[in-house]
């Protein structure tokens, strides 16, 4: 596992999503929300880690961010934001 700050993710994963034509800074920024969202209501606890007074998202590997972007424009493209949000 790799553990990476929160903050660090996030920044990551919209990075990726906005080479994504279709999708671009607006769609990058409607993932972060959700993302942010998603933690709010601590759904993904097993993913994160607090170590300190840091936050971490714990990763299988560097590719995982680039599934996640991936997953984040199929699930947009077919209508489909909701599975995705669960699969967290």
């Amino acid at each position: 596992m790799i553990k990476m700050e929160l903050n660090d993710f996030i920044y990551e994963v919209t990075q990726e999503l906005i080479c994504y034509e279709e999708i671009g800074e607006n769609g990058a920024k409607e993932w972060e929300d959700g993302f942010k969202d998603i933690i709010s209501r601590e759904k993904i606890g097993k993913r994160i880690k607090k170590i300190g007074n840091k936050t971490y998202y714990m990763l299988e590997d560097e590719s995982e961010i680039f599934d996640i972007a991936d997953g984040f424009v199929e699930a947009k493209e077919n209508a489909n934001l909701e599975r995705y949000w669960d699969s967290f």
